[in-house]
This record gives structure tokens, C-alpha cells and sequence, in this order.
């Protein structure tokens, strides 16, 4: 798979978060700083979910 499919992948993914996210209780936040903040969530999330689980799959295999 290469580069540009991967990246395809997370811009999806990323987008599908921040659509399905609920909105914040506040009514008076702006909507492009809600959005931007669901997108900075969401990576930071997946970038967690990603390194537990290539330490723990893929670095647990080539490390033993």
C-alpha cells in the first residue's frame, strides 16, 4: 500500500470523527474552533492508539 493511500485513509477517518462527534454544550464556541478541536482530539487519539498498538503487535514480534 503505498504513501498517498494511507494518507486517503486518515483524511477520511479524520473527517468521519469530526462529523460524527457530538457538538460542545457551549452555544456560544465557534464552529470552526469546535471543528478544529474534535480534528486535534481525534489525531492525538489516534497517534496513541497507533503507537500502543504497534508496540505492542509489531514491536513485540521483532523484539522477541
Amino acid at each position: 500500500m503505498g504513501w498517498i493511500t494511507r494518507f486517503v485513509v486518515v483524511v477520511a477517518f479524520l473527517a468521519a470523527g469530526a462529523v460524527f462527534l457530538p457538538e460542545s454544550s457551549s452555544s456560544d464556541a465557534d464552529g470552526a474552533l469546535v471543528v478544529s478541536l474534535k480534528l486535534g482530539h481525534l489525531l492525538c487519539f489516534a497517534t496513541a492508539w497507533g503507537a500502543a498498538l504497534w508496540a505492542t503487535f509489531i514491536g513485540g514480534i521483532i523484539m522477541f
